[in-house]
């Protein structure tokens, strides 16, 4: 086990408490779905390993191995720094299953949803054909351009006798579209050539003009399960679920709706890809902050069990519910705990810089006024901010 270090005081004892949490507080655990990013770590021709950060270890999924070519897998080394999508994870298992092709899926999505949003066209070239239209592809998504949507002037080209071949002339012609629906779910990607006239957004000229960390009035123009789309001043920015709130939001349309004002923070501008990052959660004081400055170690709060791991428990404090805290086996009562279960605990250890705090169930004086005595103590006697 690693001895824990004091980064404002490397020349300190080691803090058996810190060790113990460094051993048994677990990162961020990882959800299907999720897209990650990660280092590898080993690359062979039926492996690719990757370090994610979480205490068991992420692996390309075999089927997907199968299908790299030898080109393809040239381009992975060991080292460099890649987004993986989770396909399988199970605390109780040592491996995660990763993908990633379908992690830049999911980024060519977002880009897809964006330019949805925008309105903004995109120059792709056609590689394929059936007898409803013509097939693009964005990324590595396949798109769709329906007949009844390319440009007329197109139409001196069909094959009028053969319809099963009947725009196979506009292979390998670049074509401007715009993006008409997306739903990812059902892996439809739908474009149109209509109407576009050749007209050029004017959306990189606004994006120059919104700074970084300005402060921007917007309205929600769109919701999806990855985020949502907010409208600053004609143009669309993704406010990402990640960055809608510091507590976990299953679905965006939890915090938002459509049509909703609201101020959001600018987080990048990148004018080269012509994408603007926008955040919620920034606007408001980050917990473990108030966390230290509200609490101090040894002092007694209310908690709420938010989940049970089989070390202990973690929990939450009734009034900063943002953060999250370990509660150790070797610290729980005699009495069984339950999820949502309010109970009194004892700070052990808090380090707000490091976004850690270990509480105690035994250490807990039980009665009714000492909580709150102590509670009003904090404003007095803060933790130090470490």
């Amino acid at each position: 086990m690693k001895r824990a270090v004091d980064l404002e005081n490397p020349h300190a004892e080691p803090d058996p408490l810190s060790a113990m949490l460094d051993e048994y507080v677990p990162p961020p655990p990882c959800h299907r779905g999720d897209v990650v990013k990660g280092i590898i770590v080993r690359v062979d021709p039926k492996t690719i390993l990757i370090d994610i950060g979480n205490k068991c270890d992420a692996i390309v999924h075999p089927r997907e191995m199968e299908l790299l070519q030898p080109a393809d897998l040239q381009r992975f080394k060991p080292g460099q720094t890649v987004h993986v999508y989770v396909l399988e994870s199970n605390e109780n298992e040592d491996v995660i299953l990763v993908s990633l092709a379908k992690a830049d899926q999911e980024s060519d999505w977002v880009h897809a949803q964006e330019l949805l949003e925008s309105g903004e066209p995109v120059e792709l070239e056609v590689v394929d054909y059936n007898k409803g239209g013509v097939i693009v592809y964005l990324g590595q998504l396949r798109g769709f351009v329906p007949a009844s949507q390319l440009q007329p002037s197109w139409r001196a080209l069909q094959n009028a006798e053969d319809a099963e071949h009947r725009w196979e002339a506009l292979v390998g012609k670049k074509l401007m579209l715009k993006v008409i629906e997306v739903t990812s779910s059902r892996n439809r990607l739908i474009f149109s050539q209509r109407g576009l006239g050749g007209e050029k957004q004017r959306r990189p000229n606004i994006l120059g003009e919104l700074e970084i960390g300005s402060v921007q009035h917007g309205v929600v123009s769109n919701i999806v399960e990855f985020g949502a789309f907010v409208n600053i001043r004609g143009v669309d920015g993704l406010l990402h679920i990640s960055e809608i709130s510091w507590q976990r939001v299953n679905h965006p349309s939890q915090v938002l709706h459509v049509g909703q004002e609201l101020d959001v923070y600018v987080l990048d501008v990148d004018l080269e890809r012509c994408r603007l990052s926008l955040s919620l959660k920034r606007l408001t004081p980050d917990p473990w902050v108030l966390m230290g400055e509200r609490y101090a170690e040894g002092q007694v709060l209310d908690v709420r069990i938010v989940n049970l791991v089989s070390f202990g428990a973690f929990a939450s404090p009734v009034d900063i519910p943002e953060v999250e805290g370990l509660i150790h086996l070797s610290e729980l009562a005699e009495q069984p705990v339950q999820v949502g279960m309010i109970c009194p605990a004892r700070i052990l250890s808090l380090r707000p810089r490091l976004r850690r705090v270990a509480f105690s169930l035994k250490g807990a004086v039980a009665t009714a006024t000492e909580p709150a005595e102590l509670s009003s103590e904090a404003e007095t006697a803060p933790a130090e901010n470490v």
